[in-house]
C-alpha cells in the first residue's frame, strides 16, 4: 500500500488515542513499576517476593501495584499474588525488542561509520 496512506492512519489513530496511550506510557515509565513488570515476566510472583526484590516500603509497592492494575498491565491472580496480563506482557516484549533492534541499528551505524573514516583515511595517503 502506499506508504503515505500507512503514516496518516497511524498518525490518526494515535492522535486519537492519545488520551489512552499515555497513562500507559507514564505507568511504564517510572523505574520501579517497570522494574515489576519485568520481574512479573517469569509469572505469578506474590506481594512479599516483589518486596524483597525491589526494596521498596509496603506501602509503596501496594500504591505502585495499584497504578499497574488501573492501567490493565497486571491482574491479582489470588490474595497477593500478581501475573503479568498480555497487554503487560506485550507491551515489556515490545520494549525489549524496540530497544534490542535501536541498539543492532546504533552498532551497524558505527560501523559503518568506522569504515567510512578507515577508507578516507586510505585514500587521503594515496
Amino acid at each position: 500500500m502506499d506508504k503515505k496512506n500507512d503514516l496518516d492512519s497511524s498518525k490518526e489513530f494515535l492522535l486519537n488515542s492519545f488520551d489512552e496511550i499515555v497513562p500507559i506510557l507514564k505507568t511504564i515509565g517510572n523505574s520501579n513499576r517497570f522494574k515489576i513488570l519485568i520481574l512479573l515476566l517469569e509469572g505469578p510472583l506474590n506481594f512479599q517476593t516483589l518486596l524483597d526484590k525491589l526494596n521498596l516500603k509496603k506501602s509503596a509497592l501496594a500504591n505502585h501495584l495499584t497504578k499497574l492494575k488501573d492501567n490493565g498491565l497486571i491482574r491479582k491472580v489470588h490474595h497477593g499474588t500478581y501475573s503479568l496480563t498480555e497487554d503487560g506482557s506485550t507491551y515489556v516484549k515490545a520494549i525489549e525488542n524496540t530497544y534490542k533492534e535501536s541498539r543492532k541499528l546504533e552498532i551497524k551505524r558505527k560501523e559503518l561509520e568506522k569504515r567510512r573514516n578507515m577508507t578516507m583515511s586510505f585514500l587521503e595517503r594515496k
